[in-house]
């Protein structure tokens, strides 16, 4: 009998968990890291897959998608993009709350090929479209949410909020109570959705605790996390210098390359990279994991830092950093086999500027438990 299932040969291993950056082997058997070595015999595994020229990477994380499909309105299976661009888990960004969990475990997390997590919304039912969720505070339930965290860990990582106008109307700052205040019952970080915020960035940055996480960072809409001489506000380095995590969310409206080049001319770049993926972004300009992180690499993220910000960090944030985003031996198997592409494509922001990335991230396998669910021919 071989002593592997799978030998991913002759890649380039990036692990920043692992602190790992150089050619090494990686061997897995039943569904987990076994070995991560310059030269595994070949000859040991059952199968051999060549991925010289690529990156082989802990499976992709994507912090913000909405994947609760057939029953929120932003929903959308998932799956197939998940698995064909490398990414292993996916977590949903508050479509499910107290209400409606169980059946987002049950009929959208158990049968996908991804690993689906979820924030669980304040708002009982979930984030709607028309009307917004919170526009009624009778309608927030943190006691249900902090509840829902408690008795579901194994799919539910921590507490979503919408500030934006249209989803609260003057709610916002008795609803980010209410979510700090479940975070707090579920020992959970909060994700809290910025832009087009009655309440100031300000205010958002100062209540927040280390670990809860602001999503749509790089967002146009007023107010941003600069100030209209593209400079970071104050209180938002603070935030981030006290352990509050900034989340890129691109989705259609929260991400333009002026605002990213001016955070990061400043010292100011993203903790985690996402996409916010949902219903209504399938023809937008994210397109998917792999093309959103090619555009913070085209605008001077380190190729490191970008996959850290797609795996160990966001790994961290919800609090599985010791199951997910590393390769080291004993670790469940998922594992990203990325192209990085020597050829120019052209990438758009949300404001519908264009940008000329001198070389594109491609996922050419997608690795879970141990099984490769996707592979693309070069």
């Amino acid at each position: 009998m071989p002593d592997y299932d799978l030998l991913l040969a002759g890649g380039t291993m990036l692990d920043p968990a692992a602190g790992r950056h150089g050619p090494f082997d990686v061997a897995i058997r039943d569904g987990r890291i076994a070995a991560v070595a310059p030269d595994v015999v070949p000859a040991r595994a059952a199968r051999v897959l060549d991925v010289r020229g690529c990156y082989v990477t802990p499976g992709l994380i994507d912090l913000h998608v909405h994947s609760y499909w057939g029953v929120n309105p932003y929903g959308f299976d998932a799956d197939p993009i998940c698995t064909r661009s490398g990414v292993t888990t996916a977590v949903d960004a508050g479509s499910a709350g107290p209400v409606n969990f169980l059946g987002f475990k049950r009929f959208i997390a158990a049968p996908a090929r991804t690993r689906m997590l979820a924030f669980v919304c304040l708002a009982q039912h979930g984030v709607l479209q028309n009307p917004k969720e919170l526009r009624h505070l009778e309608f927030a339930d943190p006691a249900g949410a902090a509840r829902t965290v408690q008795e579901h860990r194994d799919v539910a990582v921590g507490i979503k909020v919408r500030l934006d106008e249209p989803s609260v109307l003057e709610n916002g700052r008795e609803a980010l109570r209410l979510a700090l205040q479940a975070g707090e019952a579920s020992g959970t970080p909060v994700m809290v959705h910025i832009g087009h915020t009655r309440l100031t960035i300000e205010e958002i940055a100062d209540t927040l605790r280390p670990g809860d996480v602001i999503t749509h960072c790089f967002t146009p809409l007023r107010p941003s996390i600069v100030d209209e001489q593209g400079r970071v506000r104050p209180a938002v380095r603070a935030a981030h210098e006290r352990g509050v995590i900034l989340d890129v969310g691109h989705a259609n409206r929260h991400f333009t390359f002026d605002i990213v080049r001016a955070c990061l001319e400043q010292g100011l770049a993203p903790d985690v990279i996402s996409t916010d993926l949902h219903a209504f972004s399938p023809d937008g300009p994210v397109v998917d994991l792999p093309t959103t992180l090619t555009k913070l690499l085209a605008l001077g993220m380190p190729l490191e830092q970008v996959i850290a910000a797609a795996t160990s960090t966001p790994a961290r944030v919800i609090g599985w950093a010791d199951r997910l985003g590393s390769l080291a031996v004993g670790r469940e198997a998922d594992v990203a086999v990325l192209e990085l592409v020597d050829a120019p494509l052209t990438v758009r922001d949300c404001a519908g500027r264009t940008l000329a990335a001198a070389q594109h991230l491609r996922a050419r396998r997608t690795i879970r438990h141990g099984a490769v669910v996707n592979e693309v021919p070069a």
